[in-house]
């Protein structure tokens, strides 16, 4: 006969702890979604639209170790620019509310684009398109057929 006893404090440890296998293989995975978030932003170096001006939003984009209630662990991907959230999910008409960019207090939108030594007068402007860099970078972390990340 057999007799096997499970170490309950090592495979909490393991399990929950921010030390452990789990935890250590979801920051492997949320390196990887971060590596191809920062790659779908584009750029000189990536295969997103080439809208690039400083290079802070990419730069941003940061992993963390979460833990809550009774030691559940996640990772966080994601960044705090402020103007994040209108490069991926887009503005104007290509937004959430689908309608064009209006001024609030002016009659035209007045603007200089880059590359260009005058300003721009405008009623109103389409949008920008959205490019979802951080749900299109999530299948990165999955396990692919051969088991391996």
């Amino acid at each position: 006969m057999v007799k096997q006893v499970v170490n309950q404090s090592a495979m909490h440890q393991l399990l929950k702890g921010k030390n452990g296998g789990v935890a250590r293989q979801a920051l492997i995975r949320g390196v990887k979604v971060q590596t191809q978030a920062r790659r779908n932003l584009g750029g000189g170096t990536g295969s997103g639209p080439k809208r690039v001006d400083t290079g802070l939003l990419r730069a941003s984009i940061a992993v963390q170790l979460r833990t809550w209630g009774a030691g559940d662990i996640a990772v966080r991907v994601g960044t705090n620019v402020r103007y994040a959230l209108w490069i991926h999910e887009g503005t104007g008409i290509y937004g959430p509310k689908h309608t064009p960019i209006v001024p609030k207090r002016a009659r035209y939108l007045r603007f200089k684009p880059k590359g260009l030594e005058k300003y721009l007068y405008r009623r109103s402007v389409k949008g920008m398109k959205p490019n979802p860099f951080l749900v299109a970078a999530l299948p990165a972390a999955k396990i692919n057929d051969a088991g391996n990340l």
